[in-house]
């Protein structure tokens, strides 16, 4: 066990930037350790205090171990945590050394490094060790801001390796107790790591197949736990376990056992394996009992592992890694921080949970009276915020032309091409994800708006818009579609509100023609017009799409035919029933489709 406690930074030799106990924005504190273990788990508590001048954020503090090199310190991020204002905090992370970067057995630089850096951003971009602020440009002076928070660190602990109990409670769960024979031990490890692996109950003839591997190789393997080790990986590489196994039916359809419910309705709200109350539940056959699955679902859904339904599905129905594709351009957008798109894509998932968590009406994905909100992206938006970089429900009002899904980042920047925003790719992504009518793909040869004839013109985007609908082969589909994007257009490529738009960074601003007619004659001018639309004559058409998307990523599989009517039955329940977000998703759990292979 390695326990050692720095109280003082001190510099390091070939480590750039300010090194102090008093961290400023890009300063750093360094823990030296002479030791350290090289496998285990491991924990370091930082007593620090946050240093906060009136009106600043709470800094925010990374942590993060490394090697000391002759050129650079080659490191891994543990944590990022805000230090909030209040007194001296103790905050606490762990990891396991094996994944962080270690020195070799004779190192020129012994020791590992244990590095602490201030990364508060304000407004002009997170600093890394060792940079120099650049300022952005058009960023105001806040006189209330000159003075940056820091961070008072007082020590840094490192603790490892952790063990409660020799041999630890994992390996004991894993291999059993040392005692017996060793074949009838590996026997009895294999049958509960099986069943586990394999999400069902294993036969003798399985646990053999995997035991005659045990015997042969534990004659060349130094101790029975590296033969134990040698078999599980066969076990992980099966079939049974890398698929959702679910034999067809000899005639058809037929009805999935408990087990394969158990670990449909797992993968559908964990993205992982049944946990040990589905499995008894499971086991015990208990799992299509009156209520047994509802209540599973409400349980399911308050645990912190539902958090990844929400990340795979937004993502899915949202198309979010839309986000990584497109690529800012700083002539147009020099103020934009590309970290902001991690920022943009956990508004919309925490905009999402928050719906889920309070099970609220999923009408508020077209429009909310509260935004999900950090610091940096409050400030990218021109809202007051949290002080933090975590994300706090925050209360909008009228004149901030913010709420649901329409106004985000994540949906407007994924939407345009990175210099300008583009109403054609929005209105697309508007009538497929939330509408569920995606248009038809264009033919392969119809091009591109005209930027180059555009800009010679000085025409508008609706005027481009137009020029294009011109083209015989674009006319038919574009009329159904521009209509729905002009409204948009109140957003510039990175998300920003505003009044006035540019053809070049530096042309003359241009009005926004905000003026359209939706397919049927009802004319819109703006945003707000648009969600009032579609919340008044568009919630039939939401409300089955949402019941779609979800179905489909329910059963891991495309729609078909055969699924309409269960589609049908599970928008007009939705409807019936208020637009309640978990409540869909306990009624797709309750479909036939849902319980059938």
């Amino acid at each position: 066990m390695v326990k050692i406690r720095v109280e003082k930074s001190s510099p390091v030799r070939r480590i750039k930037g300010e090194v102090s106990n008093l961290i400023a924005p890009g300063g750093q504190f360094l823990a030296k350790l002479d030791e350290f273990p090289r496998e285990g788990d491991f924990v370091v508590r930082v007593r620090a205090t946050a240093v906060v001048p009136r009106g600043a954020g709470w800094p925010r503090l990374r942590v993060a171990l490394g090697v000391r090199a002759d050129v650079r310190a080659p490191q891994k991020t543990l944590a990022l945590a805000d230090v909030k204002g209040g007194g001296e905090q103790l905050l606490e992370f762990r990891g396991r050394i094996e994944n962080f970067p270690l020195p070799g057995h004779n190192p020129k630089y012994p020791g590992l490094l244990v590095r602490l850096v201030n990364e508060y951003d304000d407004g002009s971009g997170f600093l890394q060790a060792g940079q120099k602020k650049k300022k952005k440009k058009n960023v105001p002076k806040d006189p209330a801001l000159e003075s940056q928070p820091k961070i008072e660190v007082h020590s840094v602990e490192f603790e490892g390796p952790l063990f409660s109990s020799w041999p630890p409670a994992s390996h004991t769960r894993l291999l059993g107790k040392n005692a017996g024979r060793e074949e009838d031990r590996a026997r009895r490890a294999l049958e509960r790591f099986m069943a586990r692996a394999w999400r069902r109950p294993v036969t003798a003839a399985e646990v053999g197949r995997m035991r005659s591997l045990f015997t042969r190789v534990r004659p060349d393997s130094p101790s029975f736990e590296v033969a134990m080790r040698d078999t599980l990986a066969l076990v992980l590489v099966t079939p049974e376990f890398l698929y959702l196994v679910e034999p067809a039916g000899e005639k058809g359809s037929r009805a999935l056992d408990d087990w394969e419910l158990a670990t449909r309705l797992s993968y559908f709200l964990w993205s992982t394996m049944p946990d040990e109350k589905l499995s008894s539940l499971a086991k015990a056959g208990k799992l299509r009992a009156p209520g047994a699955l509802g209540r599973e679902v409400k349980r399911m859904l308050a645990d912190e592992r539902s958090w990844e339904f929400v990340q795979h599905f937004t993502d899915q129905w949202l198309n979010l890694s839309g986000l990584k594709r497109v690529a800012v351009n700083p002539q147009y957008h020099p103020d934009f921080d590309d970290l902001l798109k991690d920022d943009m894509r956990l508004e919309t998932q925490h905009f999402f949970s928050e719906i889920l968590r309070s099970n609220s009406s999923a009408l508020q994905f077209i429009d909310s009276k509260f935004a999900m909100l950090n610091r940096p992206l409050a400030a990218h938006y021109g809202l007051e915020g949290p002080r933090g970089n975590g994300f706090e429900r925050v209360a909008l009002k009228s004149d901030q032309h913010r709420g649901g899904l329409l106004t985000q980042g994540s949906i407007l920047l994924a939407n345009s091409d990175g210099e300008q925003s583009h109403p054609i790719r929005r209105a697309v992504w508007l009538l497929d994800r939330l509408l569920g009518s995606p248009p038809a793909p264009p033919p392969p040869d119809v091009p591109e708006l005209d930027s180059e004839i555009a800009k010679k013109k000085k025409l508008s985007i609706r005027q481009q818009m137009e020029l294009h609908r011109k083209k015989p082969a674009c006319a038919d589909c574009h009329s159904d579609i521009d209509p729905w994007g002009i409204s948009f257009e109140e957003y510039d490529a990175v998300g920003k509100w505003r009044r006035e738009w540019r053809q070049k960074p530096k042309s003359k601003p241009q009005s926004l023609d905000l003026e359209t007619e939706l397919p049927g004659g009802h004319k819109l001018k703006g945003m707000q017009d648009l969600k009032r639309h579609l919340l008044s004559r568009e919630k039939d058409r939401f409300a089955r799409a949402l019941s779609e998307k979800i179905l489909a990523y329910a059963l891991g599989r495309s729609l078909e035919f055969t699924d309409e009517e269960t589609t049908d039955a599970l928008a007009r329940g939705f409807k019936r029933n208020g637009y309640h977000l978990r409540d869909l998703i306990a009624r797709v759990v309750d479909t036939e489709a849902f319980r059938t292979k």
